[in-house]
């Protein structure tokens, strides 16, 4: 008997116990659809991670960020300063890779009220560059002007969904809205911002991991802080680099900079969207470690059920084997074809995985579909977790294989 007659008995053996053949089969298919699931995942948050990255500025953005004080720094705590635009001029006159700069002052909880409709967002008191560093597009309108800055106009952006909110279909431009009991007119309106990750964006379904930049609103950082503050304090500074292989030694200089205006006080620090993604991808990394660790088990286990199986068949078929050996079959035949039952209980095992990942991978997506950490499914995961199911297979099936084709024909046809 050849190895093409092997490979074909093989496949009539497990058509013929077919309960058994699945519930063999069962431990790889979790194993595999919960290796898939797990690449969809890891996939999904580390590509909504740098979508919303990309959402913020880039990797070429710089910004601070108020410090913990050093322990060794805390007897002169009462005397540590925020950033404030003195900072930016400074900034702006000793480092020249730095393009542009976006001040900012964080509203505290900003609520709008126009008639009596009301509206939650996040408030920034900004500069006209906000716009452009933030990524944001005008959708009716104006944005903020030098001359509103100088003047302290009470003239405000909103983001489409605040618009909504408040006006709905009428024409939002001209009205007059109240921030915090402040009142305020409406000169401009922002895009809609739309997911990029394919996924449908609507407000309340899809994966849309861009909705914050719909809840915004802009007034001018000079009447948000007379307003709202009292202080020239403020919340951050973002900045630009044209080249973000400046980044780093940019970095550094805006670090030292600060900390000499800041009577040496480590008061501030200094942050980049690519610092934030290389931390991401550890953290992603070891998520990807922990759950292969998981998903490998769980294939292990299958493996495992195949070997038992295997070695039950091969106890029953005993004196089948022998008959085969004793007409001219080959030890390579038999190993061949107990080979072939195991390899294929493994890869149809995988297959079947790799669906129910694709349908586990739709449910986690239903569950996170007003976050940017929803599944991303590509076919290269799919594929390699179908072949890892092969490998199983093949792994488990050879002690099994190798001991089905090294029975004495004699011994096994007095076998009862």
């Amino acid at each position: 008997m050849g190895i093409i007659q092997g490979i074909i008995v093989g496949f009539k053996e497990i058509w013929a116990h077919k309960m058994r053949s699945f519930l063999t089969m069962l431990g790889v298919i979790l194993g595999v659809a919960a290796l898939a699931s797990m690449f969809a995942f890891v996939e999904g948050m580390f590509s909504g991670w740098k979508y919303w990255i990309e959402d913020a500025g880039g990797i070429q953005r710089i910004t601070t960020q108020d410090n913990i004080i050093p322990t060794a720094q805390e007897p002169f705590k009462h005397i540590a300063e925020s950033v404030d635009l003195g900072d930016v001029h400074a900034l702006r006159s000793n480092i020249g890779t730095l393009t542009r700069f976006s001040p900012e002052f964080e509203l505290p909880r900003c609520e709008f009220a126009a008639a009596n409709k009301r509206s939650v967002c996040s408030g920034t008191a900004a500069t006209e560059t906000a716009l452009s560093m933030n990524k944001y597009d005008l959708a009716q309108g104006r944005f903020i002007t030098p001359v509103d800055r100088l003047n302290r106009t009470r003239a405000v952006i909103i983001g489409a969904y605040v618009a909504d909110d408040l006006f709905g279909r009428e024409p939002p431009l001209g009205r007059r809205v109240y921030i915090n009991r402040k009142l305020f007119r409406v000169v401009g309106v922002l895009e809609r911002v739309e997911s990029m990750m394919g996924g449908r964006s609507g407000r309340r379904g899809g994966h849309d991991h861009t909705a914050w930049k719909n809840r915004v609103a802009f007034i001018p950082l000079e009447t948000g802080l007379a307003l709202f503050s009292g202080k020239n304090d403020l919340s951050t500074i973002g900045m630009d680099v044209d080249n973000s292989d400046e980044v780093p030694f940019t970095t550094e200089l805006v670090q030292n900079v600060l900390f000499l205006g800041h009577r040496r006080i480590w008061s501030v620090a200094v942050r980049t969207n690519e610092e934030m993604i290389e931390r991401f991808s550890e953290i992603t990394g070891a998520f990807s470690i922990s759950l292969g660790i998981i998903a490998g088990i769980s294939l292990i286990v299958g493996g495992i059920g195949i070997m038992n199986i295997m070695l039950a068949s091969i106890n029953e078929r005993i004196r089948e084997i022998g008959i085969r050996k004793a007409i001219g079959a080959r030890n390579r035949d038999v190993l061949v074809q107990v080979l072939v039952e195991a390899v294929v209980l493994s890869l149809v095992g995988g297959i079947i995985g790799v669906f129910v990942s694709l349908a586990l991978s739709k449910t986690i997506e239903l569950i996170l579909r007003d976050t940017f950490s929803s599944p991303v499914v590509r076919p290269g995961p799919l594929v390699f977790s179908a072949c890892v199911s092969v490998v199983v297979g093949i792994a488990f099936g050879l002690y099994p294989a190798w001991k089905a084709a090294k029975l004495d024909p004699i011994e096994a046809l007095r076998y009862e």
